[in-house]
């Protein structure tokens, strides 16, 4: 018995240096997080390891119109503003009425345009229509965000479980029409533009 004391006390050393060298060596959780990048920050969920995304892309309609209130088609003359919206997309609108890009069909003292609005700043594209279409009320009409919350079950009913949905919104003559593609399928709902009321559906 004597002869296993010193291998006892041994085995008992080793441990607790293990274990004193396990607490050492893994920093505060806010020690970690302030050393890394954004990109490289990861949050601990159920024992693993997420990676946190650094925000989407989507866009919000309110703040694609703010933008073109202060875009001018010619930075050199600061009186070119847009003076009349007659079209307005939203590319690959998320379910919050956020899209991927906004692109606007104006009028200004040079002509017409489609301006197109995405991370990346303004693009313009030359556009020789005649505009046919009712002027765009920016300030009156039901934002697409509005739209979607009041739409929300209509919008969302039955979604694919194999194919994801592609959700674009047109709006012109007071109507908006949104078209979700899942796979080859179309789904196509148009909506007052002024009460954000369900006209027809198919």
């Amino acid at each position: 018995m004597r002869r296993n004391i010193p291998v006892i006390f041994a085995l008992l050393g080793l441990l607790i240096l293990i274990l004193c060298s396990a607490c050492v060596s893994q920093p505060p959780a806010h020690q970690t997080l302030a050393n890394q990048t954004p990109a490289d920050r990861t949050s601990q969920q159920d024992g693993g390891l997420v990676q946190v995304s650094e925000g989407s892309s989507a866009i919000s309609f309110d703040d694609a119109q703010q933008n073109l209130r202060e875009y001018r088609p010619d930075p050199a003359n600061e009186s070119t503003g847009i003076s009349a919206i007659y079209y307005i997309h939203g590319t690959n609108v998320d379910v919050f009425g956020n899209a991927s890009s906004w692109i606007f069909g104006v009028s200004y003292s040079g002509g017409t345009a489609l301006l197109s609005y995405d991370r990346g700043g303004w693009t313009e594209i030359p556009w020789n229509a005649s505009l046919i279409s009712e002027e765009i009320d920016a300030e009156r009409i039901v934002s697409p965000a509005s739209l979607f919350v009041k739409n929300n079950a209509v919008i969302l009913s039955n979604p694919s479980p194999t194919n994801p949905e592609r959700r674009d919104l047109d709006l012109i003559r007071g109507i908006y029409t949104l078209t979700i593609t899942s796979g080859s399928k179309d789904r196509i709902l148009t909506f007052n533009a002024t009460t954000g009321e369900l006209i027809t559906q198919q």
